[in-house]
């Protein structure tokens, strides 16, 4: 399978080449470089040829950079950690902290290599982190306003969520399933993201739309602004669809 995946990429590559790219320097490597595409969805799949990173990887560092420029030194809590945003936090950040969510492992502990944490009922202590980073994981838990609170709990004073999530803003955020008990109801036909740790995929949970931001505020009392993104490459073709957030604790 990764065979015939790297000779995808290669093709793809090669035909970026000879159509005449456009040379840039990556935001995440900080190389030059040219974006490839792989699929339709320019969110996903625009990836440097250097470091193979895509819009949304690019998206959230530059708002990191922008807004805390002395990351390397401060405190950063990653759920959910894939690609190579996350590989250059844990290489360049001292203080580091990767978690991933095993429903069936003890919470807190080590699991492949990595914590075990579920973002609703986290064991950390409070006001322990500078920064949270979750990338395109808010739609996937059960219970998003237990982790909006868990989050600002777990941040300092001055600390920032840093997110990114796919949503529709023409619309408000809806439920695609409700819980009974342990049934799942699905009110939309069900929706998978691929997961490094869950071959089937996980499942998406909710839509969210246009009132993000005031249903944080409303849950965890943090204020949330969307950050622009300053890609110097195909901005007005990749904009509408790379978004991060951040939201502030005070």
């Amino acid at each position: 399978m990764r065979i015939k995946i790297k000779a995808r990429r290669f093709k793809l590559i090669l035909a970026s080449l000879l159509k005449g790219p456009r040379w840039t320097v990556c935001q995440l490597c900080k190389k030059r470089t040219f974006y490839y595409k792989e699929g339709a969805l320019l969110r996903e799949n625009k990836r440097c040829i250097r470091c193979g990173s895509i819009p949304r990887w690019r998206a959230m560092f530059d708002a990191l950079e922008t807004i805390a420029p002395n990351w390397q030194q401060l405190a950063i809590h990653e759920s959910a950690p894939f690609g190579a945003l996350s590989e250059k936090l844990a290489q360049k950040c001292r203080n580091y902290t990767p978690t991933h969510y095993f429903p069936d492992v003890e919470p807190g502990s080590m699991e492949r290599g990595i914590r075990n944490e579920n973002l609703e009922k986290q064991t950390f202590p409070d006001e322990q982190f500078d920064i949270v980073i979750t990338q395109d994981v808010l739609e996937h838990v059960a219970d998003p306003q237990s982790v909006f609170k868990e989050i600002a709990r777990t941040l300092k004073p001055g600390g920032k969520h840093f997110f990114s999530i796919p949503r529709d803003p023409s619309k408000p955020t809806e439920p695609r399933v409700k819980f009974r008990g342990d049934e799942i109801v699905h009110l939309k036909p069900p929706e998978y993201h691929g997961n490094p740790y869950a071959p089937a995929g996980l499942l998406v949970i909710t839509d969210w739309g246009d009132d993000i931001c005031e249903l944080i505020l409303q849950w965890a009392g943090t204020k949330t602004e969307m950050s622009p993104f300053s890609d110097d490459h195909d901005v007005t073709e990749t904009r509408p669809a790379v978004e991060v957030f951040i939201s502030h604790k005070d």
